[in-house]
C-alpha cells in the first residue's frame, strides 16, 4: 500500500489533470458553438428547411478537427519533441549559466562604493535572478510532465461534444428540480451568467493569443530572431497560461537573440505592458467583470497553491466565483425585502381588525 502522503499526492495530480481536461474541453466548446449555430443556420434539410441537428453537427467538426490536428501532431511530433527535450532546456541552462550577464554586471559595477543601498542593490538583483530561475526550472519541470500525458487530450473533444450537445437538457432539468418559480427564474439567471462568464474569458483568451502571436511573429522577424514565425506561434499558445506563459517566451526568446538579447527583452516587455494594461482588461472586464488586481491576485494564488496548472484555472475560478457570490447577495438581499414587506402587511393587517363586543 502506498503511504498516506504519496497517496494523497496521487490523488491530487489526478484532481489536478481532470480539472485542466475539463477546462480544455469547456475551452474547445465554446470555440465549437458558434461555429456549429453558424453551420446549422446554412444547412437545412427536408421540405421545411429544418437545421441539421445540433450533434451531427458537432460530431462532423470535432471529427474535421481532431483528423486536422493528427496530420499536423504526425507531422510535426519530431521538432517539438526536439525543441521540449533539447532546445528549451539548453536554452534555459545558457540564460542561467551567467554568460549572458556581462550588461547587468556592468551595470552593477557602476553603483558607486559609497553608496549606502549598494549591497542591497546587488543582493536583491541576484536573488531576484535566483528565485526567477528557480520559477522558470519548476515550471518548464511541469509543462514537460504534462507534456506526457498528452495523449489524454483526445478526451477534449468528446467532453465537449457532450457539453454542446447535452446542456441545454441539463439547464432545463435543473431548473425542474427546483420547488417554486422565483428560484427557477434565479436558476435560469445564474446558468446564463456563469456561461456568458466563460464564453467571456474563452473569447478574451482566444483574442489575446491571436494579438500576441501576430505581434511577436512580426517583431522576431524584424529583430532577425531564429524560427520567428514559429516562437511568435508559441508565442500565442503560451498566452493561455497567465504570467507563466510570457515568461517562458522572454526566456527563450532572449536565450535565442545573443547580442540583441536586450532589445528583445525591451521589445516583449513593451508588448507585455501594452497587453496587460490596454488590451487584456478590455477584453476579459466585458465578459467576465473582474478588474485587474482581483486577476493578478487569483493569477498568484492559483500559481502559489497548484503550480501551472493553478495558474490556467485561477481566473476562470475567480470569475465562477464572483457570479455565484454576485446571485448570492442578489438572491438574500430579494429575500429580506419579501420578508420585510410580509411583516409590514401582517402588521397592518393586525392593526385593521376592529375588536369584536365583550361578551359577559
Amino acid at each position: 500500500m502506498a503511504p498516506i502522503g504519496r497517496r494523497d499526492h496521487i490523488v491530487f495530480r489526478i484532481v489536478q489533470g481532470a480539472s485542466v481536461l475539463l477546462l480544455l474541453s469547456i475551452f474547445f466548446a465554446y470555440v465549437l458553438v458558434p461555429i456549429v449555430d453558424a453551420a446549422r443556420r446554412r444547412a437545412r434539410f427536408g421540405r421545411r428547411r429544418r437545421p441539421a441537428s445540433r450533434g451531427a453537427v458537432t460530431l462532423t467538426l470535432c471529427v474535421v478537427i481532431c483528423a486536422s490536428a493528427f496530420l499536423v501532431w504526425k507531422a510535426a511530433a519530431a521538432p517539438i519533441r526536439h525543441g521540449i527535450t533539447v532546445v528549451a532546456p539548453s536554452a534555459i541552462d545558457r540564460l542561467f549559466s551567467g554568460r549572458d550577464n556581462q550588461p547587468l554586471d556592468a551595470v552593477l559595477r557602476r553603483i558607486p562604493p559609497a553608496m549606502p543601498l549598494r549591497q542591497a542593490v546587488v543582493t536583491s538583483t541576484y536573488g531576484g535572478i535566483a528565485y526567477l530561475e528557480r520559477e522558470v526550472r519548476a515550471t518548464f519541470d511541469d509543462l514537460v510532465a504534462a507534456s506526457r500525458n498528452a495523449r489524454w487530450l483526445a478526451i477534449v473533444p468528446i467532453v465537449a461534444f457532450c457539453l454542446i450537445t447535452m446542456a441545454p437538457g441539463f439547464r432545463r432539468s435543473a431548473q425542474r428540480l427546483l420547488p417554486h418559480g422565483h428560484l427557477k427564474w434565479r436558476a435560469g439567471e445564474y446558468l446564463r451568467d456563469v456561461n456568458s462568464a466563460l464564453a467571456g474569458y474563452v473569447r478574451a483568451q482566444l483574442a489575446a493569443g491571436l494579438i500576441v502571436g501576430a505581434a511577436c511573429s512580426v517583431g522576431f522577424t524584424l529583430l532577425g530572431l531564429p524560427y520567428a514565425v514559429p516562437m511568435g506561434a508559441a508565442a500565442g499558445v503560451l498566452e493561455l497560461v497567465p504570467a507563466i506563459g510570457p515568461v517562458t517566451v522572454l526566456l527563450i526568446a532572449t536565450s535565442q537573440a545573443g547580442r540583441g538579447a536586450l532589445v528583445v527583452a525591451a521589445f516583449l516587455l513593451s508588448l507585455r505592458v501594452a497587453q496587460d494594461y490596454l488590451i487584456y482588461p478590455r477584453l476579459i472586464r466585458r465578459g467576465m467583470h473582474l478588474s485587474t488586481p482581483v486577476v493578478v491576485v487569483a493569477i498568484w494564488c492559483g500559481a502559489a497553491l497548484a503550480g501551472a496548472a493553478g495558474v490556467v484555472l485561477a481566473i476562470p475560478i475567480a470569475g465562477f466565483s464572483s457570479v455565484s457570490l454576485r446571485h448570492w447577495m442578489e438572491y438574500r438581499a430579494i429575500e429580506r425585502v419579501v420578508r420585510d414587506h410580509a411583516r409590514r402587511h401582517a402588521d397592518r393587517a393586525d392593526a385593521d381588525v376592529v375588536p369584536g363586543p365583550d361578551v359577559v
